[in-house]
């Protein structure tokens, strides 16, 4: 059987549910609704419970219908309390989790036996047949038959270092090959390293990867990283109201198991501390590649992630942040210290659009993991689908919380110990002096094509007029790097810082205009 796609909305007085069954045997279509209670049956499509945040009940304004060319049921029942609000309508696996049966246990101590105390005379199976309230022989055999414990080829210690959601998962990396591991995590050994030791090998990986001359180049080149500072993502275009569930989420949704999860307050803050970190990874991913995911999606995630690739267990939002500033700024294709401040920023407004949004993120992470060409659908199982079930079932308070930290974060670069100060002020005076032995060539290289441009106006001069023309050269303007020049109809003599050019001396200034700049620079004669 097939569970259907499925969507909710409500007014003040109404529950309207929009079930998605194209292959659908309308003729064997079964609904039933009694209070918070909704199932759905159609051949080969089976609803088998809505556990809904409130009661509906079917009454003469209810309604129903099928438009076969979507395929879509459309139910519409009354509340039974007008005007309630029904919370998380959206949350797909919340509302397919089983009802909790409450009951009233009384915890009682019966004495049966003590092993311990055996006659001689009494023997195993005497005792077991004495204390099985059974007629039939055959069962009460059973029950004596000699039990033998089953012993692992290899068995889990408690000591040993736990990963996954909520730090709960240990020993499920021991079958697979080391090579094959590497291709996922960074971390050596998962299953032998401890957490304590972690943040230390991360920390010294990744000041190894750091390439300066890499931060650098992408630092002089800010056209190269103003697309993806300019783009605007579909968080900066809605708020929380508007956020909706595609249809491909609902898929993933609907197939995830129910779980309930047992975590204290620092275990719960942990949680939240690696969801920030693996959101990072994600608008970074979702920034740069503008929104179009493509086959190197699945790496950057995984990679700018310390939780994904190194199982670390951070204890504070602080760190969290400058961990992914750091990765950001030491492993994928684009490393600029702005455009990791604008993901910082990606990250402060998803929270603010409310846990449906990260939700989103995360159904998204899933899909991108599960199509990887490396093995990462690990990573779906060790954390995504935990965090896809365990955000369905978290108070909005939470993520409330989230935002406030978030909102007293602020990261300087000389936490990051990685000398961008120092590099950037190398880069910044570098560049400087570059652009001043520039500016110099070009002068230089260009004082040959400006005295021939004077040779060209001083013969169209002596054509008009009939006179030689006079070139006035003025050396006193010492701010600028420059000649400049002035003409005259005059015929004075020269002085100091004039000369007279008549007919006769065009082939003299040809051939000055042929020498180089060095030695028309280095001549102080007078060229009369």
């Amino acid at each position: 059987m097939l569970t259907p796609r499925f969507e909710l909305s409500q007014t003040e007085d109404n529950l309207k549910i929009i079930i998605h069954a194209p292959y659908a045997n309308i003729k064997d279509t079964v609904v039933h609704v009694d209070g918070t209670d909704f199932r759905f049956y159609s051949t080969p499509y089976y609803l088998s419970r809505l556990n809904l945040p409130g009661e509906i009940e079917e009454n003469d304004a209810s309604t129903g219908d099928y438009i076969c060319e979507k395929g879509d049921f459309t139910m519409t029942f009354s509340k039974v309390c007008k005007g309630e609000h029904f919370e998380n309508l959206d949350m797909i696996t919340t509302l397919l989790a089983p009802i909790k049966k409450k009951t009233n246990f009384v915890p009682t101590i019966e004495v049966i036996s003590n092993p311990c105390i055996f006659d001689d005379d009494l023997s195993e199976n005497e005792f077991n047949t004495e204390n099985i309230d059974n007629d039939d022989s055959e069962t009460a055999n059973e029950w004596s038959t000699p039990q033998n414990p089953i012993t692992l080829a290899s068995e889990v210690s408690l000591d040993s270092p736990k990963y996954g959601f909520g730090n709960k998962i240990s020993g499920a990396l021991n079958a697979f090959e080391d090579s094959w591991i590497r291709e996922i995590i960074d971390l050596p050994l998962p299953d032998k390293t401890l957490p304590e030791n972690r943040q230390k090998l991360r920390e010294k990986h990744e000041l190894e990867s750091f390439n300066e001359e890499y931060y650098m180049a992408d630092l002089m080149e800010p056209e190269c990283v103003e697309s993806y500072l300019s783009y605007k993502c579909d968080l900066e275009k809605g708020t929380e109201g508007e956020v909706k569930f595609d249809d491909t989420e609902k898929d993933i949704l609907k197939e995830l198991p129910n779980k309930e999860y047992l975590l204290n307050e620092n275990e719960i803050k942990t949680v939240l501390y690696s969801m920030i970190d693996i959101l990072f990874a994600s608008c970074y991913n979702y920034r740069i590649t503008l929104g179009e995911n493509n086959v190197e999606s699945g790496w950057t995630i995984s990679k700018l992630s310390a939780t994904l690739s190194w199982f670390q267990n951070f204890t504070n939002l602080h760190d969290v942040i400058l961990s992914s500033i750091r990765r950001s700024l030491c492993y994928p294709q684009v490393r600029n210290w702005n455009l990791s401040m604008k993901i910082f920023q990606d990250v402060r407004d998803i929270v603010k659009l409310g846990k449906k949004y990260i939700i989103k993120r995360f159904c998204e992470i899933h899909s991108i993991f599960n199509n990887s060409y490396e093995p990462r659908y690990v990573l779906n199982q060790l954390y995504i689908k935990d965090y896809l079930i365990w955000l369905q079932q978290l108070p909005d308070s939470k993520i409330k919380e989230v935002d406030l930290w978030l909102e007293n974060i602020d990261i300087k670069k000389e936490e990051l110990g990685l000398d961008l100060v120092e590099l950037e002020e190398a880069a910044y005076s570098v560049q400087e002096e570059n652009l001043v032995i520039e500016n110099e060539i070009k002068i230089v290289y260009n004082l040959p094509d400006d005295l021939q441009k004077l040779v060209i106006s001083s013969n169209a001069n002596k054509q008009q007029t009939g006179h030689p023309k006079l070139i006035t050269y003025s050396d006193s303007d010492s701010e600028s790097d420059s000649l400049s020049f002035s003409s005259s109809s005059s015929s004075s003599s020269s002085s100091d810082s004039t000369w007279a050019v008549s007919e006769n001396d065009n082939d003299e200034i040809t051939d000055m205009s042929n020498k180089t700049s060095n030695d028309i620079l280095d001549s102080d004669d007078d060229p009369n």
